[in-house]
């Protein structure tokens, strides 16, 4: 049994997949596996991951492709059926249109093997248009987030990219594992960090990103679905009462109210979290100050 499991759903994914699957396995220990989920792709999507995975025509042991059942679900449904076809003590994710980068494994075992339960890497942006031209390399910023300021850094926004995880099966486990929401990966953070996980970022990059205008989460549409949506919600707001005592309401979902309302909703949210935040002393503090304050910039702007 392989100690870690790294998740890669790919559906119609020809034109990245080979690189993603080529250096994630470079950047893979011996004792783990990449199982990669063909979702009912069309193209050469499976020919293409067999070749990332291939080195003088012979294919990397440590790769398993199988297809994904079909069903209602989208991601949710592949990442279940990895996770029910997988049974190492670890697991980890990757996208079929990210780069792993060296020593990404490594680093985030270090720390599983410390304590945590849950860890990520930051990640560098390839800001790409649509067709893939006009390409941006953009290093989000080296900044490490620890197991005792995550969970306030969730209330403000999503500090992590999901493709660098590395968590332990047992904590997918309690938690009840992914869930059918628009925001899978943000719900799953928000549910870990309420059992009293410990999650850590670390600041050195993990992955190469990639943004284009075709991502679902570049969507309107996925946007208003995961501001809305009431099981996230209910997260949020059990996150909330057990960092500050009060039940609050997502930021994101005070954008729809009239302009007076938001203010009032944002002053009383920022009331509940800003003696948390300031609990956490001036350097760590002043970062979360700072975020804070541009997420009420931005919701005034909406």
């Amino acid at each position: 049994m392989p100690r870690l499991s790294v998740l890669l759903p790919a559906h119609n994914a020809e034109r990245t997949v080979t690189r993603a699957v080529r250096s994630t396995l470079a950047a893979l220990p011996p004792d783990a596996e990449l199982v990669v989920a063909d979702d009912g792709s069309t193209d050469r999507t499976a020919e293409r991951v067999l070749a990332g995975a291939a080195r003088r025509g012979v294919v990397d042991r440590r790769l398993r492709l199988v297809d994904a059942a079909p069903g209602p679900g989208g991601i949710t449904r592949v990442l279940t059926q990895l996770l029910e076809t997988t049974d190492s003590e670890l697991v980890g994710r990757m996208d079929a249109d990210d780069i792993s980068l060296p020593g990404r494994f490594g680093a985030a075992l270090a720390r599983l093997d410390d304590g945590d339960d849950m860890v990520f890497l930051q990640q560098v942006e390839l800001r790409e248009s649509a067709g893939g031209g006009l390409r941006r390399v953009v290093p989000r910023a080296p900044y490490p987030i620890g197991p005792d300021e995550f969970a306030l850094h969730l209330l403000l926004t999503n500090p992590v990219c999901h493709p660098t995880m590395v968590a332990s099966r047992r904590l997918l486990e309690r938690v009840g594992g992914y869930r059918d929401v628009p925001a899978e990966d943000y719900d799953l953070w928000l549910r870990s960090a309420s059992a009293g996980a410990r999650i850590r970022r670390l600041g050195r990059w993990g992955l190469v990103y990639r943004v284009h205008p075709a991502q679902t989460t570049a969507s309107a549409r996925w946007r208003s679905a995961s501001w809305a949506d009431e099981r996230q919600q209910d997260a949020f707001a059990e996150l909330s009462e057990r960092l500050t005592g009060v039940r609050l309401q997502r930021i994101v979902s005070m954008a729809v109210l009239p302009p007076a309302e938001r203010e009032a909703g944002f002053a009383r949210f920022a009331a509940a979290v800003e003696p948390a935040i300031a609990a956490l002393g001036p350097r760590r503090a002043a970062v979360l100050t700072g975020r804070l304050a541009a997420r009420r910039s931005w919701l005034r702007a909406q």
